[in-house]
């Protein structure tokens, strides 16, 4: 028993011996296959998709709705007082700049105006007649004064009760509709100066009030493009005025759109109406994708690609609009951005970056 068990001791010592020769003299036959075997490809870089950071706006328009109001509007009060003998004009009536709109009875100016004169030409020939002795070396200086303040008094007071007489008939200021008239203007009631009678609107071209906020008014322009929606109506205009300061309640910033109606009287003032006002033609920012921006900390970063590595970047953002994002700074025109397999990525990874139709902003 004891021989067999040394026999077989024996038998695996020989075995194991021969594995490790022929082992050894295999490794050793060949550099080639051991530099093979030991062989680790590089990496060759990350497939990812990237976009040209160019010159645009994350918004092309601004919309804001307003209310529509007459190309002018003016409300027309009464410079006299007395009873109304005539209604010249209807609301809703079309009127010319001049047109009689209300007639006051006339009788107790036309007198004023007749006595007013009456003191003024006398006054006239006073002043003449001094004036000519004066020249003549027979009346004072004083005397001169004298005559010479009572006739400017008297030629102010003439010309105060003409004016009184012409405003005992009321006229439209320019070309437009009577849009209201006061309810108690009839033939036979009583007005009284200053009242108000009711109000002319020129409806050949409307406007429309805006009220922004101060970045919106930063992005528009002096003749800007914009469209008005009303109903189912639209006209284009432009943006004919911004506000240089706020308003103290708001802290809003009035922008005034202007436009040509060739609608007439089926756009009226008082209608609501959508605006957009076109950002197309100022294009002052850099755009990048918005999903191109990740968190470190509290601030924002990106990749750019530079010899096909990302670079980690900081970058100031701006404003964003859906997909399309604003940089303030940190990015040029032209360099080439991360936009998708941002979590694969380390600064300095070598990338393999593919740039899609369409993407980036516009130049």
């Amino acid at each position: 028993m004891k021989v067999g068990r040394v026999v077989i001791i024996v038998v695996i010592i020989i075995v194991v011996a021969v594995g490790i020769f022929l082992y050894i003299n295999r490794a050793g036959s060949s550099d080639v296959g051991t530099a093979a075997s030991l062989y680790i490809p590089e990496e060759p870089g990350v497939a990812v998709e990237a976009v040209k950071a160019q010159y645009g706006m994350a918004i092309s328009t601004i919309n804001a709705s307003g209310l529509i109001r007459g190309k002018n509007e003016a409300v027309i009060i009464s410079e006299t007082r007395g009873n109304i003998v005539e209604v010249y004009a209807e609301i809703g009536s079309f009127i010319d700049k001049g047109d009689a709109v209300l007639g006051v009875d006339s009788n107790v100016a036309k007198l004023s105006m007749l006595q007013a004169e009456q003191q003024f030409r006398s006054a006239e020939i006073d002043y003449n007649s001094v004036k000519r002795a004066y020249d003549g070396g027979s009346a004072s200086e004083a005397e001169l004064v004298r005559v010479q303040g009572q006739f400017a008094g008297a030629e102010a007071l003439y010309r105060d009760a003409v004016k009184r007489y012409q405003n005992t008939v009321v006229k439209a200021p320019f070309d437009g509709y009577l849009a209201d008239m006061e309810s108690s203007i009839g033939i036979g009631n009583y007005i009284s100066e200053g009242a108000r009678i009711g109000r002319v609107i020129d409806l050949s071209g409307i406007k429309v009030d805006l009220f922004l906020g101060d970045d919106e008014v930063r992005r528009i322009k002096q003749g800007a493009k914009a469209l008005i929606e009303t109903g189912s109506k639209q006209l284009e205009g432009q943006v004919a005025a911004i506000a240089l300061s706020s308003d103290k309640s708001t802290g809003s910033f009035r922008v005034i759109i202007e436009a040509a109606n060739p609608y007439g009287v089926d756009i009226r003032s008082g209608f609501s109406a959508d605006v957009s006002i076109d950002l197309a033609d100022n294009p002052t920012a850099i755009i990048i994708p918005a999903s191109s921006v990740f968190d470190i900390g509290p601030d924002k970063y990106v990749y750019i690609i530079e010899e096909n590595t990302a670079i980690l970047r900081k970058i100031k953002p701006g404003t964003v609009s859906g997909n399309r994002l604003e940089v303030v700074d940190g990015i040029d025109a032209g360099e080439s951005v991360v936009a998708s397999g941002l979590k694969s990525l380390s600064d300095g990874a070598a990338v393999i970056p593919s740039f899609p139709a369409g993407a980036g902003g516009r130049e």
